[in-house]
């Protein structure tokens, strides 16, 4: 059984809702119940991507100033 919900949305919101629907030619609604289904069924962040895990190889140039940095800020012992 459906049941309506009603949810105010700033004007660009609505815009953007009404291009999707326009482009996968679908309603509104159907645009919404969907972004709702996939939000709401989506677990922990890790649980979403851990099968990209050790997916991404770069080269090892530990010289690089953005590397300093990103080891700097982010590394765990």
């Amino acid at each position: 059984m459906r049941t309506t919900i009603t949810i105010r949305t700033e004007r660009a919101l609505r815009a953007l809702l009404e291009e999707r629907a326009a482009a996968t030619r679908k309603t509104i609604s159907d645009v919404v119940r969907e972004i709702l289904e996939g939000a709401l069924a989506e677990g922990p962040t890790g649980e979403r991507t851990g099968h990209l895990r050790g997916r991404l190889s770069l080269p090892k140039r530990p010289e690089e100033p953005w590397r300093k940095r990103l080891r700097a800020q982010n590394w765990r012992p």
